[in-house]
């Protein structure tokens, strides 16, 4: 009997010790999804915020380019550092991100346009080395070329825009290599009221 006894009270003790550990486990949770702390992800790291599961790698095929000049939270100018296949020229183009939306700046300004603007600039700012990157079409029926955007630290730019509140995913077909991540990314920064989706 002592022996039955003795087994029970060690079941039990190992049932409260598992229980005290997954409680424990819920409050730290709890208190980063509370500070909007989340852990980082590569090219996400100093962040509040974690861009997707899977943040992509700067593809082995991406082209160094010169920031000249950001226009707008989705649109800059830029020179790129050697000519290729796709940028054939020195001269400056016009750069529009892929797959996302920025609110607009010119009048009316809308809501959250300075912030997305802010952030880009932030990003990738003059002067700075970017990479770049194409999809199906490298340009559209403005003459902008069409690119996804790493920063020379490995953070990728459209994504990153999403993510952090300031940027809708917008799918254009036939560029749709990343639609799926970008959507994700702007579910979980609409549910955690990130950006202008707080602020709007």
């Amino acid at each position: 009997m002592r022996r039955a006894t003795t087994g029970r009270r060690r079941a039990r003790l190992v049932v409260a010790v598992i229980a005290a550990l997954i409680v424990a486990a819920a409050v730290v949770i709890a208190v980063w999804v509370g500070a909007g702390v989340v852990p980082t992800l590569p090219g996400s790291e100093g962040r509040s915020y974690s861009p997707a599961s899977e943040v992509p790698e700067r593809p082995s095929d991406a082209f160094a380019l010169t920031v000249d000049h950001v226009v707008d939270g989705d649109t800059l100018r830029a020179t790129v550092v050697v000519p290729n296949e796709v940028v054939t020229t020195r001269e400056q183009i016009r750069i529009r991100l892929i797959g996302i939306d920025t609110p607009e700046v010119t009048p009316p300004v809308e809501c959250g346009a300075d912030a997305a603007t802010a952030h880009l600039r932030e990003l990738l700012p003059e002067g700075a080395r970017v990479w770049a990157s194409v999809d199906r079409d490298s340009s559209d029926r403005y003459e902008r070329r069409l690119f996804y955007l790493w920063t020379d630290d490995g953070i990728f730019a459209n994504l990153d825009l999403v993510a952090a509140g300031h940027a809708e995913a917008m799918p254009v077909r036939p560029n749709l290599r990343h639609a799926d991540l970008f959507a994700a990314a702007e579910e979980q920064a609409r549910a955690s009221g990130r950006g202008r989706w707080g602020s709007c």
